[in-house]
């Protein structure tokens, strides 16, 4: 080893231990969040079900708009959770998209799978991406849903509801091509951009006669 690099290998070591080091406590602080939030959360639901039942009538519609609410936040818990696991390790395999998606129920929005191709991918994020993506959908005004597989390293949702203008579909794409999200995009199509980014893809909209549609174009596994 040349004296004169000494230093240079000398600093790269310590930037390697520091990032080990981070990594470790970003890992170690993931799992100590998933407890921490998920807990609370998964009591609140239960105690607002047994709410549910015991209060009056016309109590209902409104425990039942704070637990769907609470839903919604867990939703978005596990889906930023998830993606922060998988920042350090992205675990791909064969999907069952059918079954991927029977795991993922939304009240109120019916979904229809076409699965003509099989996707390789991190399982726990593209359902990240789904949950997120249904999410949107519904509180849109969306009945239905259609998750179809366009590419066979290609994921489409494709919902019922007004859409945007074209004008306005532009805009989105724009800001997403550019990961300009504040102020231009929801936490869905963020979310389900970064999942795309993390398996070396992106998120398009593409244009369709009906509703809305957003497809995560993975690459290759």
């Amino acid at each position: 080893e040349r004296a004169e690099l000494r230093p240079v290998h000398a600093a790269i070591d310590a930037l390697t231990d520091r990032l080990a080091r981070r990594l470790a406590h970003e890992r170690a602080f993931t799992a100590h969040a998933a407890h921490s939030l998920r807990t609370p959360l998964a009591g609140i639901d239960a105690q607002l079900a047994v709410a549910l039942r015991e209060c009056p009538a016309q109590l209902q519609p409104r425990l039942q708009r704070v637990r769907s609410a609470a839903a919604r936040l867990q939703r978005v818990v596990t889906a930023l959770l998830t993606l922060f696991r998988s920042g350090v390790d992205l675990r791909r395999q064969p999907l069952d998209l059918a079954s991927l998606v029977g795991r993922l129920p939304i009240e109120g929005l019916s979904i229809t799978v076409e699965a003509s191709q099989t996707l390789s991918a991190d399982g726990d994020l593209l359902a990240a991406a789904l949950l997120n993506l249904f999410d949107n959908a519904l509180r849109n005004g969306a009945s239905h849903v259609i998750v179809s597989t366009p590419a066979s390293a290609a994921l489409r949702v494709h919902d019922d509801g007004p859409g945007v203008s074209a004008a306005r579909r532009g805009e989105l794409q724009e800001a997403i091509a550019a990961q300009a999200y504040e102020g231009h995009t929801g936490l869905g199509l963020m979310l389900a951009d970064l999942v795309a980014r993390a398996h070396g893809g992106r998120l398009s909209l593409p244009e369709v006669d009906r509703g809305f549609a957003a497809e995560l174009r993975l690459a290759q596994a």
